[in-house]
């Protein structure tokens, strides 16, 4: 079973192998909770300048959006599959401004493999 560290750092692998990426990134600097209901850690993704950066998350620290759901849904939102992300992006909770909502839908869709 691949980790959430793990699932994470390839998603910043691959938003960086995807030069086209950069213009819908451009001046969108966000961090992302990620509340995974059956893991007792939460993680916090950051997207700054094209750039992914993770790290374990507190609910102390601001997020502009809140991703909840389970591990298995969790894996297959990050894991790359554009067919499995459709299916997860179904199961999992998004809080937070529609505006992010869609550009991080966007961002999740394009990076797929």
């Amino acid at each position: 079973m691949i980790g959430m560290g793990r699932l994470l750092f390839e998603l910043g692998e691959r938003l960086q192998g995807k030069a086209h990426l950069r213009f819908i990134t451009a001046g969108w600097e966000r961090r992302i909770g990620i509340v995974v209901d059956d893991l007792p850690s939460q993680w916090q993704l950051t997207i700054a300048k094209g750039i992914t950066s993770w790290d374990v998350w507190t609910e102390e620290q601001p997020a502009d959006l809140i991703i909840r759901g389970a591990e298995k849904q969790m894996r297959m939102l990050f894991g790359g599959d554009e067919l499995v992300y459709a299916l997860a992006k179904e199961k999992v909770q998004i809080a937070g401004p529609l505006r992010d909502q869609l550009k991080l839908d966007a961002i999740l869709r394009l990076t797929c493999r």
